[in-house]
């Protein structure tokens, strides 16, 4: 049986919900100064020293590195925080034993490695485009594709958990 979840849960889910708007409003409005660039961090698949040359010069056109290291950045490092603890939380209720575990497990190597990303990509972006290296942008990119890679699974238990909730209301109801 699944155990409830805490009433302080919705308020969580909302505040992440925020955030993460905030967040894709600040990309959108402020860091994509043409439509071929986008955050190095939402680049599920990563990014070249190429690519990161390119979006770094035109940030630097755009004022985008201010905006990058300042709101993006302090948003950035609540984001993972909250979405960690959403997903602990639904991890904790929902599954048991090895599947709850492995989960757990990995929501946490997603923490950590949203927030190394957050380390390599203001280093990058304190660094001008001429002067980025093969390995700093390799090192960027790599926390960014495992991010997404321990994410994934995370949030596919997660919208499992939902559709059978919403499953079981609705056939509660009938």
């Amino acid at each position: 049986m699944a155990d409830p979840l805490p009433r302080w849960f919705g308020p969580l889910l909302w505040a992440t919900m925020l955030v993460f708007a905030a967040m894709a409003w600040t990309a959108t409005r402020s860091l994509t100064p043409a439509p071929e660039w986008s955050v190095f961090d939402a680049r599920v698949f990563g990014y070249d020293l190429d690519y990161a040359q390119g979006y770094i010069a035109a940030l630097r056109i755009t004022d985008g590195i201010e905006v990058y290291l300042g709101r993006q950045r302090m948003l950035d490092t609540v984001f993972p925080a909250l979405l960690s603890a959403v997903l602990l939380v639904v991890i904790r209720a929902r599954f048991r034993g090895v599947a709850q575990m492995g989960l757990g497990a990995l929501v946490l190597f997603y923490l950590g490695a949203d927030y190394i990303e957050n380390m390599r990509v203001a280093a990058m972006l304190r660094t001008a485009p001429d002067a980025l290296t093969q390995q700093m942008v390799q090192a960027a990119s790599l926390a960014t594709v495992l991010k997404y890679a321990f994410l994934a699974p995370c949030l596919i238990a997660a919208l499992v958990v939902y559709v059978q909730g919403r499953i079981a209301q609705s056939e509660g109801s009938s």
